[in-house]
């Protein structure tokens, strides 16, 4: 009788137990259930004390957390390193105001076992000393959100990642809003964190459709999109990394930086990657849109690039980037059918640190009127890396498919966007063109240069707009109204792409405009005078402006015969309109040089 009363008893104390979580028999169908605080901290101690006679690591066992708590967290599952955690926690969309108890960099899971799993939880808060999510990953992670907000200074720590430190699992459709930067930690008088990353520190396993949408504004940092760190069989595949990122250094050992990996190595893969963010750096070590290096028998392949990569090298001052890597010193890495259509830096698909390194590339393009540079080290390659016009690069005729393979979706009116992404918002707008005029494969405009009306996509019911009002829509009609720099920005929903166009000169539809072979300026390039011949046509004024549509110097005039003083002009292009009665009647450039 004894005993039964005594297992009566273990056995109440053991649903009392459970009952705490807020109700539940922690079945997949009827899961335990976490309200509050209280619910989730009894869930962290439990799994920290590591009792297998009562929890054991939470094999087979779901939590599901009910509502938003909006009381600050403290205690996690993390708190003892050496705790796995091999349940189901499904979050059910639901957030957690996390700030944790420690004073050491900490993650809200220490380690996801084999068996472990986590979806559709979103983390928010404001803590000094949060790493990721996860610390390490041996299950799954599926559909979280890391949305925190770090404060600084922060004690010293080497790592921040939106969803996990090393991934050995599978993470997946996870997205990182929070944006990293760091400051000057005064007992150590050095940065209080030197390594930054949206989704993971170090992947070895398989991080597939993430997004990266959080900026970064480092000094002396690694950084990247997705992942630090690609490497042995590392798969990173149909994610998209739109947070721009600003890696500065003083020393230039410390920086480097790629839009969607910093580093790829061993057997990893990048593939059908869209990288949207744009890249200011300046190190020894050339940022890519892709991915900064690559080595070993790496695969980089159907990645697109619309980042623009602006940086330099700061012992010797060159510009450096690449649209796709920023250096590859090793000839077994394989760059195949990528495509980058923005300014790039140095080159327009590869950089390299050693000019004499022989690059394993195939079939990459890039659009040479939204890209100034070239393909590899500002060089084209036929049938390894080169410029195409617009029109080439948009649509769906068999060249294009020859060109960039079967890993890309193709339809009229936009670029081709890499397969598994081609219903994604933001890859849409990412792959809506701007048809700049041309005459043919070498005359033509381009971004710098934009002397003539032109077209825009309007697929998938995009929307244009203007910054300045140098320009104007009528469905995909533009016209230029006057010189100068503009920001076109295309938008569907929540997601935007900005391109950016120097005007160099308008189309006057006034019956008075004349040829710019019927007026003369000489010299060209000049230096301290500029003459100008108007052969018996009639004007009243003549205007100097710089690229940026800045008037300079405005002149009346008289005669048929007019010289101006530009010894001030700094070196560079300029714009002279020519004009009658307020109107426009010429518009020429010249160079002072």
């Amino acid at each position: 009788m004894k005993k039964i009363f005594l297992l009566i008893a273990l056995t109440a104390l053991y649903i009392s137990t459970f009952a705490q979580f807020g109700g539940g028999s922690g079945t997949e169908e009827d899961p335990y259930r976490i309200y509050t605080k209280e619910h989730f901290e009894e869930f962290a101690t439990e799994n920290n004390s590591m009792n297998y006679e009562m929890y054991g690591d939470f094999s087979g066992i779901h939590l599901r957390l009910m509502n938003n708590i909006t009381d600050t967290v403290k205690i996690m599952p993390s708190s003892n390193p050496n705790s796995d955690f091999n349940g189901s926690f499904h979050g059910g969309g639901y957030s957690i105001n996390i700030f944790p108890n420690s004073t050491i960099f900490q993650t809200v899971f220490n380690s996801i076992g084999t068996n472990g799993y986590i979806d559709s939880l979103k983390i928010v808060g404001t803590p000094y000393h949060f790493s990721s999510l996860v610390y390490t990953n041996y299950g799954t992670i599926s559909h979280c959100i890391c949305d925190v907000t770090i404060i600084h200074p922060i004690a010293q720590a080497d790592y921040r990642s939106g969803i996990a430190n090393t991934n050995y699992g599978i993470i997946e459709h996870c997205v990182n809003l929070t944006n990293f930067t760091n400051a000057i930690l005064p007992e150590i008088n050095y940065w209080d964190c030197t390594v930054f990353s949206g989704i993971c520190y170090m992947n070895v396993g398989i991080i597939k459709y993430c997004k990266n949408k959080g900026n970064v504004s480092s000094k002396e940092a690694l950084s990247a999109g997705i992942a630090i760190y690609n490497i042995d069989n590392g798969i990173i595949e149909m994610c998209i990394n739109s947070g721009d990122n600003q890696a500065l250094s003083v020393d230039p050992i410390n920086v480097m930086t790629g839009g969607i990996a910093c580093t790829t190595e061993g057997n990893a893969i990048i593939r059908n990657c869209v990288n949207t963010g744009n890249i200011v750096f300046s190190s020894i070590f050339p940022a890519g849109g892709i991915v900064y290096g690559a080595s070993g028998n790496v695969n980089i392949i159907n990645c697109l690039n619309l980042g623009n990569i602006s940086g330099y090298c700061v012992d010797n001052n060159n510009e450096r980037g690449a649209g796709i890597i920023g250096s590859s010193n090793d000839n077994t890495a394989n760059i195949a059918y990528c495509l980058n259509l923005n300014k790039a830096g140095a080159s327009a698909i590869v950089d390299t640190l050693l000019n004499f390194v022989s690059i394993n590339a195939t079939n990459n393009y890039y659009d040479k009127q939204t890209c100034l540079s070239k393909g590899i080290n500002n060089e084209d390659i036929s049938g390894s890396a080169e410029g195409k016009l617009t029109t080439q690069l948009t649509g769906t005729s068999p060249e294009l498919q020859a060109m960039l393979g079967d890993g890309w979706s193709y339809a009229e009116g936009r670029y081709p966007i890499p397969l598994g992404l081609e219903n994604d918002s933001m890859a849409l707008v990412a792959a809506t063109p701007v048809y700049l005029h041309f005459e043919n494969e070498e005359d033509y405009n381009h971004v710098d240069s934009v002397s003539k009306n032109f077209t825009v996509g309007l697929e998938n019911n995009v929307s244009w707009e203007e910054a300045f009002g140098r320009v104007s829509f009528n469905d995909e009609n533009v016209q230029l109204l006057s010189i100068g720099y503009e920001i076109l920005s295309v938008k569907l929903g929540n997601y935007s792409k900005k391109i950016n166009i120097i005007i160099v000169d308008t189309e006057v539809s006034s019956p008075e405009i004349l040829s710019n072979n019927e007026i003369s300026i000489y010299p060209n390039p000049a230096s301290e005078y500029l003459n100008i011949e108007l052969n018996q046509h009639l004007s009243d004024e003549v205007q100097i402006y710089d690229i940026s549509g800045k008037l300079l110097i405005s002149k009346a005039i008289n005669s048929n015969q007019t010289q101006i003083n530009i010894a001030d002009l700094e070196q560079g292009m300029y714009i002279l309109n020519v004009l009658k009665s307020d109107r426009k009647i010429a518009s020429l450039r010249f160079v002072k040089e």
